[in-house]
């Protein structure tokens, strides 16, 4: 019998103002193993950040209090080079390009396809 190789989940951060999907984004991740904290706002994102280490962040544009981009740059101000799938209904591949974020996928979207994106970008990082 080989020994069990431990490998921790994947953690990831969503930061989105729509409660519902948030809440539909958690429980897909989950089933897929991975973990996942909640934010709905930029605000709340940094303050998850400042409190805990995230292997991939998944990103809404459009936001009350903080939006998107702003909490993409305030992140990078700090010195943080998490993952970021940018997830929007208005011009996420556009915003992908300006932001020079890892990945994005236009809403509505295939909650295959952001599971398999998110392991795609997170991946590195986590091994590394």
């Amino acid at each position: 019998m080989g020994s069990a190789i431990s490998v921790q989940p994947l953690r990831v951060l969503i930061i989105d103002d729509d409660q519902a999907l948030l809440r539909m984004l958690r429980l897909s991740m989950l089933s897929e193993g991975l973990e996942v904290a909640t934010a709905s706002d930029g605000f709340t994102g940094l303050e998850a950040l400042a409190r805990d280490n995230f292997d991939a962040i998944v990103l809404d544009l459009q936001m009350p209090n903080m939006d998107g981009r702003t909490f993409y740059r305030q992140m990078l101000a700090q010195g943080r080079r998490t993952p970021v799938l940018i997830l929007s209904a208005y011009g996420a591949e556009a915003a992908r390009r300006e932001l020079r974020a890892d990945a994005a996928l236009p809403k509505p979207f295939d909650p295959d396809v952001l599971v398999e994106t998110i392991r795609r970008i997170a991946e590195p990082a986590a091994s590394s």
